[in-house]
């Protein structure tokens, strides 16, 4: 009854924005409304707020003890142009409960003020942030839709840049291909409570003004998979970004990773951020799952060195 009654909730009250396509401010006032009608759990437990540089700053949400020994870095969604803060405080103090791991949560920058690739450099930002306290082997990425992309996108980087990869990755319904391929875009623009192809045209107006649509810095689909962690991915059957997970699973699957996909039926987008259903508290807690097996097996080996040289010059051949 709850996942019938919020995906009649979310038709009748989000999907129509999405037709309209509303101006960033509108859309922005809209979020902040529902931010502080729904966020408020949080506000509840630790956080306290970390400056990575002069325009991003970072949420470090749960125990402060223990942070060497583990992490999660967590990257919000938000179509790359707008935040939910307290929703997202919320669901990642309950994800830092669950796992005994203190969450680090950016506020990047945000298009389209910042458009690509200046999400993806701030996310690289409090990735190096980590790596300064914690091994890469006991950090795990989470991201959901925009912030999934952005997840993806930062493996493929770190990989091309000779950084550190990290334990794993847990992708909520991440948007993976820009170039509007695959037929759940289509065939469930109906299904989807939430969005219409108006949306996407929305999104890629807003974060892609001067990249191409399959470049892997905004499309991983199309980048490199070989050599990244496990990937789980969770998203449901009804939503237009379906086969983006299904076939990011397939591509990285080819390329040799441990990749997989659970397909939860007829839910709205990202609907982990809805704590009182039933399936969202299920789907937590196969991430916390997940997340404490990758880091179970204890630290034996030494932490990588960084060949700091190496990052330089590859991160020079990339602005190139």
């Amino acid at each position: 009854m709850r996942r019938t009654l919020l995906n009649l909730l979310l038709r009748v009250l989000v999907k129509p924005i999405w037709r309209r396509v509303p101006s960033i401010e509108l859309l922005r006032r809209r979020a902040a409304m529902i931010d502080r009608r729904f966020g408020g759990a949080g506000s509840s437990g630790h956080a306290r707020t970390e400056r990575l540089s002069a325009d991003v700053s970072a949420q470090w949400i749960g125990p402060t003890e223990g942070e060497r020994d583990g992490a999660i870095l967590y990257l919000h969604g938000g179509a790359f142009c707008v935040n939910l803060p307290a929703i997202y405080r919320g669901f990642c103090t309950d994800l830092a409960r669950r796992t005994q791991l203190p969450v680090l949560l950016p506020d990047y920058r945000l298009a389209p003020e910042h458009p690509a690739p200046a999400a993806l450099d701030d996310c690289e930002l409090a990735y190096r942030r980590l790596l300064r306290d914690v091994p890469a082997e006991r950090i795990v990425l989470a991201g959901d839709s925009a912030g999934g992309n952005l997840a993806l996108a930062l493996l493929q980087r770190c990989r091309r840049m000779g950084l550190p990869m990290p334990a794993g990755a847990v992708l909520l319904s991440p948007l993976t291909d820009f170039s509007g391929e695959g037929w759940s875009m289509h065939f469930n623009e109906k299904r989807d409570v939430m969005f219409t192809l108006q949306a996407l045209d929305a999104v890629v107006g807003h974060y892609l003004p001067r990249v191409l649509a399959d470049d892997p810095g905004v499309s991983p689909l199309h980048g490199d998979w070989r050599g990244l962690p496990p990937l789980r991915f969770h998203v449901s059957s009804s939503e237009m970004l379906l086969d983006h997970s299904l076939r990011a699973v397939e591509r990285a699957r080819l390329q040799g990773v441990d990749a997989q996909a659970k397909v939860w039926a007829d839910l709205p987008h990202v609907f982990q951020l809805f704590g009182g259903l039933r399936e969202a508290a299920q789907c937590r807690a196969e991430m916390a799952s997940f997340i404490s097996a990758r880091l179970a097996t204890p630290m034996q080996m030494p932490r990588p060195e960084i060949d700091e040289n190496r990052i330089a010059a590859n991160t020079v051949a990339l602005l190139q």
